[in-house]
């Protein structure tokens, strides 16, 4: 048995993680007829104080087994253990089977990995939408988002993944934490209710919490590490995509939330936040000059089915902005 071999053997044992290099090796180890020697003393050294029971149906239970899961996978595992159990029946049960009994949760944790089947759901511009998760835990999303999570949660977390804007009410579950990835920020819950902003196309991801608490979670550029820092309720935090710094941000629950409520709440809002919130609101396009509006700001509050000819109108009186209907755009100009 040489160094490498004993290394992949002893991280098998101890259940570390295993390149898929190193568990084909070792696969090839255990079932090569020239090896046999080798693996019999291995497999006495490891196991030789378990409890002795009669294997042989098990054996053959297991084995049954196997080859299901693989006609449902329909491909092979690359690894027979059929062959394995025919080539060592005739050493001990209380050897055989832990080997068999690791072998099957290993090969069967990989294969699940692969085959996890996610769902997609896509919140157009102009739209909203509302999901239910396996789990009980409800989804608003905003316009121009999407959401991508699992048909069925594993035993040790529920994941979704984040693109653009959602308001979550988390189902608890103590032993299965709620992680959403967004972007560069993972957040991280146990069951509790907050909103995240994460939007491809702006720089900074704003979560707030409402209820109960949450960690967020990203990666630090000089020391490598991964940072964590938790948020309590009623608390707003932004996340920098340029420095990865997180800052303490406003916590205006109406401002927030008021989409969610089909309201469109701009307080002291930049004019770029504003168009971009205009764009996916009415899924329209806006063309203006950045540096002629970079310092007017607005506070407005809209209800849903409002006309846009009524924001115009105001945007037009109180920011001394013309504008103009072009081939499906809007045009805006400052005023002369």
């Amino acid at each position: 048995m040489n160094e490498q071999i004993s290394g992949i053997a002893n991280k098998f044992l101890t259940k570390e993680d295993c390149s898929r290099e190193e568990l084909t090796l070792f696969k090839s180890w255990l079932s090569s007829p020239s090896s046999r020697d080798e693996v019999e003393m291995w497999l006495t050294k490891n196991w030789a104080g378990a409890a002795e029971m009669d294997s042989h149906l098990l054996i053959e239970d297991i084995t049954r087994h196997i080859e299901n899961y693989q006609k449902r996978r329909h491909e092979k595992s690359g690894f027979s253990f059929k062959s394995v159990v025919k080539i060592y029946q005739r050493v001990a049960a209380f050897i055989l089977i832990p080997v068999i009994i690791l072998g099957v949760l290993y090969w069967i944790g990989q294969s699940s990995r692969d085959l996890v089947q996610y769902t997609e759901t896509i919140a157009p511009r102009g739209q909203k939408s509302q999901i239910i998760l396996t789990d009980g835990t409800k989804v608003w999303l905003n316009s121009e988002t999407k959401i991508r999570y699992p048909g069925r949660f594993g035993n040790l977390r529920r994941e979704v993944y984040l693109e653009g804007e959602a308001f979550f009410e988390v189902a608890r579950n103590s032993g299965r934490p709620f992680i959403v990835h967004a972007s560069e920020l993972d957040v991280k819950v146990l069951g509790t209710k907050f909103n995240i902003k994460a939007y491809p196309d702006e720089n900074q991801i704003e979560t707030s919490l409402f209820e109960g608490k949450i960690n967020l979670l990203w990666n630090d550029p000089l020391s490598a590490k991964q940072l964590e820092r938790e948020i309590d309720p009623k608390q707003s935090f932004v996340y920098d995509k340029f420095s990865r710094q997180v800052f303490a941000g406003r916590f205006l629950r109406e401002e927030i939330n008021g989409w969610k409520k089909n309201q469109l709440i701009f307080k002291d809002d930049t004019f770029s936040n504003l168009v971009r919130k205009v764009e996916r609101w009415y899924d329209i396009d806006i063309i203006y000059d950045e540096k002629q509006f970079s310092d007017r700001q607005l506070t407005v509050e809209l209800y849903e089915g409002e006309r846009l000819e009524r924001l115009l109108e105001v945007i037009s009186l109180t920011l001394s902005v013309d504008y103009q209907f072009e081939n499906g755009k809007i045009i805006l100009t400052p005023k002369s």
